[in-house]
């Protein structure tokens, strides 16, 4: 993956992990995400382990299921509810073969 794919999937700027890299950046607020996408640790890409995979979670989400995570996070309570439902709702739909209700979108 690039660097620049990378900063795309975790929302940073490609010089955050270009420092990261080269290391004339030690640190980022951002590093926890960093290793999530990367399947790795924090401590890992810091250099405080040998080990990639320590404590990582075991999670088995593809890119895009952690990028709906994180941008889930990102929104006002009362919309992720709102979200919630109607994803819900279209998830209903899918199961049942059908197609959704008008109600769902308006």
């Amino acid at each position: 993956m690039s660097q620049a794919e990378l900063a795309r999937r975790v929302r940073v700027d490609q010089s955050t992990i270009n420092g990261l890299v080269r290391g004339t950046a030690k640190a980022s607020k951002h590093l926890h995400r960093i290793a999530r996408e990367l399947n790795t640790t924090p401590s890992y890409l810091s250099g405080e382990t040998d080990d990639p995979v320590g404590d990582a979670a075991n999670e088995d989400y593809s890119s895009e299921e952690r990028e709906w995570i994180e941008l889930l996070r990102d929104l006002p309570a009362a919309d992720r509810k709102a979200t919630l439902h109607l994803v819900r709702s279209l998830a209903n739909c899918a199961r049942a073969g059908g197609a959704p209700s008008k109600r769902v979108f308006g």
